[in-house]
Order: structure tokens, then sequence, then C-alpha cells
């Protein structure tokens, strides 16, 4: 799919998501419920989102080990301006920005970094499964949705069963990459084994119980940090549902609201999907877009302020992560 048809596709998401998530909100309320926010919250509500990037951090570290010592590679670094790319930048352009500045170090490649970014992914989405499957069950109202209880667990299983599979086919499959590469031009041959081996070698690497374990346990909290942060908001707004329900609901519905392409920043998706996941309790639209938009801010601010530190860390600018977004799209 070309660059400019991913863009129109965004965009397209974002409008209907943005009508989803105006249409029938009273702003005077909003505003009300902004004005009548318990403040003193905002500081856990932050703290979880820099949690999460830490966590994220800890987490990719240990994928990334799986490749070889990761000597000073500023990994921490790495993952701020990777999730600073995706608010600031089209196409989630942080996902590419992210391993090539843990690159830079040279102590493992673009390609390999990339694939286990793709791992990464890979956990996230059998965490949410699980997670899923959590929150059918402490939603009550949401009795539409109990019945999909084992259609989750189904996925999760087959996720599962793949790594089985993958991890003990792992030597058979190098030497198909291998014979792959060859068959490619050289330069293109070397990322497709690059990235394959990478892949290949952290999500081996998970057969290891001091990788699995770890890799699972930060997977754990950090979507438990997520619905914490939710939690937070929730008591900021006083809203009027059960806490920790509300909090597992919003986690799941708003990460799969802005896994789909949208605008940079998430606008609009993120909004739509909290007021989804609020109106399971009867959470009347209004409070539900407040909700989403008070969730985003924060996040937002802390997410670029812990993105741009970085940058001035590592000597970095706002121009260099725009020219390697614009190679990868290139490319």
């Amino acid at each position: 799919m070309s660059r400019a048809v991913q863009i129109a596709v965004s965009l397209l998401i974002t409008a209907a998501a943005l009508w989803y998530s105006l249409h029938g909100v009273e702003f005077g309320q909003f505003l009300h419920d902004l004005q009548d926010a318990r403040w003193i919250w905002i500081g856990p509500i932050a703290l979880a989102a820099v949690a999460s990037l830490w966590l994220r951090a800890l987490r990719w570290k240990i994928l990334l080990e799986t490749l070889g010592p990761l000597g000073d590679t500023p990994v921490f670094d790495a993952t701020n301006i990777g999730f600073m790319g995706n608010m600031v930048l089209p196409l989630r352009a942080g996902e590419a920005i992210k391993p090539i500045v843990v690159a830079r170090a040279g102590r493992v490649s673009i390609p390999a970094a990339l694939a286990t970014v793709a791992l990464e992914r890979v956990c996230d989405l059998i965490m949410l499964g699980l997670i899923g499957v959590i929150t059918l069950a402490l939603v009550p109202q949401a009795d539409f949705l109990q019945g999909k209880t084992n259609v989750v667990l189904a996925g999760v299983g087959v996720a599962l069963l793949g790594i089985i599979v993958v991890i003990r086919l792992a030597p058979w499959l190098e030497k198909q990459l291998d014979v792959v590469a060859g068959w490619l031009p050289a330069f293109l041959g070397r990322i497709v084994n690059e990235a394959g081996r990478g892949f290949l070698h952290s999500l081996s690497g998970l057969a290891d119980l001091r990788v699995l374990v770890p890799v699972f346990l930060y997977s754990a909290l950090i979507w438990i940090d997520a619905a914490a942060g939710f939690m937070a908001v929730a008591l900021a707004l006083d809203v009027a549902a059960p806490l920790i329900p509300l909090g597992f609901a919003t986690t799941v519905i708003v990460a799969l609201a802005v896994s789909v392409p949208s605008a940079p920043g998430f606008i609009g998706v993120f909004w739509a999907g909290s007021e989804l996941a609020l109106g399971l309790f009867d959470v009347d639209k209004s409070m539900g877009f407040t909700f989403g938009v008070l969730s985003w801010i924060v996040q937002l601010i802390v997410i670029v302020a812990m993105g741009m530190w970085s940058m001035s860390r590592l000597n970095l600018s706002l121009g260099d992560m725009r020219n390697v977004a614009s190679s990868e799209e290139a490319s």
C-alpha cells in the first residue's frame, strides 16, 4: 500500500472517529466536568504514563539482549523517542525510529532491532487477549460480550501455539531465510536475513525461563499500569462506575482503537475508544468524552516531554526524527 493511500485511510478513520466521539457531546457539560476535576489525580495519571515507558524499555532490553550484549545502548531513550514519534509523526513512524535510535550504538542492526519490536507487539496482543478475558468477566453489563470469552481464549491459545511451533522450527526457518535472501538483491537480502534472524533469535530466547518470566511479568505490568492510569482518570472525574472493571475495559478498548491507522497522536480514535468503554458502564457520552480528552492530554504531554528529554540526551533534533521517518517511508 502506497504512503498516499495509507495517509488517506488514516484520515478517513480519524474523521469517522472524530464524528463519533463528538456527536452527541454536550460541550457545556464537558467544560463543567473538566472544571470540577480533582486535579490532585493528575500526578498519578502522569506517573502511570512515565512508568509505562520505563516498563516497556525494561522488557525491550531483555528481548534485545537475546541478540547479544548491549553495552551502553540507550534503550530507555529510544523507547521515549519512539513513542513521541508515534504521537507527532504520521503512520506510527515511531515504531521505525525506535530501533534506529538503538542501532546508533552499534550493538545491534536496525532490521534485528525492528524484529524485536514486532515481537513486543506479539507479547502485547497475547497479554491484551488475557486481560480481555478478565474484562469480560468483570463487566456484567456487557451481556452481549460474554459469549466471546471462548473466542478470545482460543485466539490466545492459537498465538501461543504458533510461538511454540516457530521456536521448535527456528533452525529450519533460519536455513529457509538464507535461501530466500539468496534470491533477493544483496541489500534487500541482508535486511530480510537480519530481520528474520533477529525475530527468530528473540523468539527462541523465550524458551529460556530467565527470558520468558521477566518478559511475561513486564508485559503484565505494562497493561496493569495502563489500567491503573485510567482508574486515576476515573477518580479525577468522579466517574460513577466500578473502578477496576472500568480500568481494564478502557485499557483493552482504547488499545484496540489506537491500533488502527489514524492521524498523529491518535486524535479521535483515543476519545472514541474511551467513550465506548465507559458506555459499557452506562456513563453518558459527555463524561466519556471528558475522560478520553483528559487521559489523552496528560499522556500526550508526558510522552512528548520524555521524548524531548531523551533527544536532548542523545543530541538529536526534531529534524533528525523527521528525516528518519521520511527515509523509512521512502524505503
